[in-house]
C-alpha cells in the first residue's frame, strides 16, 4: 500500500516546482508514485486534456459525486467552479503501492484528514512573508489587487501551518533541497 502525500503552502512558496523535483527524485529511485489529477467543472484551456491536467466533468455530475462522498476534499472557488479529488482515483493508485501526491490548499488537507487518517501533510513555506512577497512580485504575472488578496491569504495560511505535522522551509527557491527533505520525511514514514 502506497502512501498518500499532502503538500500544502501559500502560492509562491514554490510548492509546484517542488512537487516538481520530488517526482523526478521518486522516479531516479525508480519508486512509485503519482501525481493526482483533479476534478473540476470549469471548461478546459487551451491545451489542457482531460485525464491528463483534471477531469473535466458538468456541474451536476459533480454534485451527484459529492452526494455520493465519493471525494476525498472538494472546494469552490471564487470563479464559482467546483474542484475536488476523487477518492477512486487515489485509491486505486495507493492500493497499487504508488505514493500518491496531493498538492491542495488547508481546507482540502482538513477535509482528507477527515476522510483517510493516515495522510502525511506537509505545509511548503516561504522564509518569510516579506520574502513570499517579494516572490509574487518578481513574477511580474499578477496584478496589485491579486497580490495583495494572495499575501492575505498566505497569512491566514501561515498562520494555520501547525496542523501540519512537518513544515519545509523552501529557502531561497532552493527547490532541490526541499524535495529532498520531503522525500526524506515521506520515507521515514514508512
Amino acid at each position: 500500500m502506497g502512501k498518500l502525500i499532502v503538500i500544502s503552502g501559500p502560492s509562491g512558496a514554490g510548492k509546484g516546482t517542488v512537487v516538481n523535483e520530488l517526482l523526478k527524485i521518486y522516479e531516479k529511485k525508480k519508486d512509485k508514485v503519482h501525481l493526482s489529477v483533479s476534478a473540476t467543472t470549469r471548461l478546459p484551456r487551451e491545451g489542457e486534456v482531460d485525464g491528463v491536467n483534471y477531469y473535466f466533468i458538468k456541474e451536476s455530475e459533480f454534485i451527484d459525486k459529492l452526494k455520493c462522498n465519493e471525494f476525498l476534499e472538494y472546494n469552490m472557488y471564487g470563479t464559482g467552479k467546483y474542484y475536488g479529488t476523487l477518492k477512486s482515483h487515489v485509491f486505486e493508485y495507493l492500493q497499487n503501492g504508488y505514493d500518491v501526491i496531493l498538492e491542495i490548499d488547508i481546507n482540502g488537507y482538513k477535509q482528507v484528514l477527515s476522510n483517510y487518517e493516515e495522510a502525511i501533510g506537509i505545509f511548503v513555506s516561504p522564509p518569510s512573508l516579506k520574502e513570499l512577497e517579494a516572490r509574487l512580485r518578481n513574477r511580474g504575472t499578477e496584478t496589485e489587487e491579486n497580490i495583495k488578496k494572495r499575501l492575505e491569504t498566505a497569512k491566514v495560511e501561515m498562520e494555520n501551518k501547525e496542523i501540519y505535522p512537518h513544515i519545509v522551509i523552501n529557502k531561497n527557491n532552493k527547490s532541490q533541497k526541499a524535495a529532498k527533505e520531503i522525500y526524506k520525511i515521506i520515507k521515514k514514514s514508512k
